[in-house]
């Protein structure tokens, strides 16, 4: 086995089996090491999900498949990882004595939705989620706080409900199919998509994924979690999960096929998802909140793309994957300078006030971030939105494309009034928001990284293409 196929998810064991012996020496060391540790660890893995986003096998008996769609997926998960480290400096919710744990839980986390865009098999594909959610489940619960820990018992719970519906979906495929494998599962496809039960069982496992997704119906843990959780590690599980719900859906839509049935069923989540998220969230007034149903919203949005069954709206779901890891992150970035200016990590509406006063860098982030939430051109969100709706208006879901442009002027009135806050009230308090060099980097490059695929998307977009049709062509 060629070890570049594996390259990112072994730095991420590596990373693991450092961090379990880090947490072996003194209190004093580990705060000194672990934080430019984890700086080098994200590096590196940027690095090696770049070298290896062209290889392509089969790893483990064909369970694991190692292609441009698995491997784009990565180096996106890859970003997210970094993002979330260079955030998680001087976290005021998260004791220093669980700095080590958390970032733990985080590389495992990372580690299990790398294995999930590489899955090929139902045994691979549940291990993989597994894997993935219950790091997060531990993360979220990190941070000492009552609520915190009610939060995480929500999000296990629900996850857990989400694993029986994941198993008893694919048992009916399995059942159906007479296999466990994907591989086999796509050359009977056609026939198997005649029988109800194997229908129905997709739409199961469709569901499981959905949970990851933060879409109705299994969006009930999102409010809660982002609202008690860690501020890094929300950032973390709104973009990574998110990416991680996309990949995972698009090859388990393109090797099953995507029956009329489902596409019904699909595009009535997306209806609701957009409608519920954009609506509850005009009455919130703790942003991290607001946040959260703004990512049910936009789990809608990618739903659009995702139904539409083309090469297209696949392509355009992954485009769209990468643009939300990048406005998302900018929105939490600034949230999180705010919190730890106030020392509270659930900030409201109002202590943005006066924030284009205090700080008209991270003002201008947020600006940029929400606008492009909302799809205003020329950010990257705009060109995300276009080409998700273009792809399903060639299916003939133009009720759900208009649907969604009217979901993304509603959105305009909560992005608006935050940004309202940040630039038309006067700041309650009138010190500087002061900013460490490595925000203020990472606050650069996502300010250029949102103008600049808005305008210039073709490289990432023809990368997305052919990742979909290599897929398509060569399945496995």
């Amino acid at each position: 086995m060629s070890l570049s196929l594996f390259l990112p998810e072994t730095l991420l064991t590596v990373i693991s089996v450092i961090l379990l012996v880090i947490m072996l020496l003194k209190k004093e060391t580990i705060l000194k090491i672990i934080y430019p540790f984890m700086i080098l660890a994200g590096v590196a893995l940027l690095a090696g999900s770049f070298l290896s986003v062209y290889q392509s096998g089969d790893l483990f008996s064909s369970t694991y498949r190692i292609d441009r769609l698995s491997q784009g997926f990565k180096g996106l998960l890859s970003l997210a990882f970094f993002i979330t480290v260079l955030l998680s400096r001087d976290m005021i919710s998260i004791p220093k004595s669980k700095e080590v744990e958390y970032f733990f839980f985080v590389t495992t986390s990372a580690l299990g939705m790398m294995m999930l865009t590489s899955a090929v098999n139902i045994l691979t594909l549940y291990v993989s989620l597994e894997l993935s959610s219950y790091s997060l489940y531990l993360l979220s619960a990190l941070k000492q706080d009552r609520r915190s820990a009610e939060a995480s018992v929500k999000y296990l719970i629900f996850g857990a409900a989400t694993s029986g519906v994941f198993l008893w979906g694919f048992s009916l495929v399995a059942g159906i199919s007479g296999t466990l494998s994907l591989v086999e599962i796509a050359q009977n496809a056609v026939t198997l998509a005649a029988q109800p039960a194997f229908v129905l069982g997709l739409a199961l496992v469709s569901f499981a994924f959905l949970f990851k997704l933060s879409s109705f119906p299994a969006h009930f843990w999102a409010p809660d979690i982002y609202e008690n959780a860690a501020t890094p590690a929300v950032t973390f599980i709104a973009t990574a999960s998110k990416a991680a719900a996309v990949a995972i859906l698009i090859r388990v839509l393109m090797t099953t096929g995507i029956t009329q049935p489902l596409v019904i069923t699909l595009g009535v989540i997306a209806f609701i998802s957009m409608t519920l998220g954009n609506c509850v969230a005009l009455i919130q007034q703790d942003v991290k909140r607001l946040l959260a149903y703004s990512s049910i919203a936009q789990a809608g949005y990618i739903l659009v793309g995702l139904l539409s069954g083309s090469a297209d709206g696949y392509a355009s779901s992954f485009f769209y994957a990468g643009a939300y890891i990048l406005m998302n992150s900018g929105a939490f970035l600034v949230t999180l300078m705010v919190a730890n200016s106030i020392h509270h990590d659930s900030p409201q509406l109002s202590h943005f006030d006066g924030l284009a006063e205090r700080s008209p860098f991270l003002a201008l982030v947020l600006l940029l971030s929400l606008l492009s939430l909302a799809g205003i051109p020329p950010l990257v969100g705009f060109t995300g939105k276009w080409i998700l709706f273009s792809a399903a208006m060639n299916q003939g879901h133009w009720f759900l494309v208009l649907w969604g442009v009217l979901n993304s002027v509603v959105s305009l009135f909560y992005y608006l009034t935050l940004v309202k806050h940040a630039y038309l009230e006067k700041p309650k308090i009138n010190s500087p928001l002061l900013v460490p060099l490595p925000i203020k980097l990472l606050g650069l490059a996502l300010f250029f990284a949102l103008v600049f695929l808005g305008i210039f998307p073709n490289t990432f977009i023809t990368f997305a293409q052919q990742a979909i049709t290599t897929a398509a062509l060569n399945p496995y």
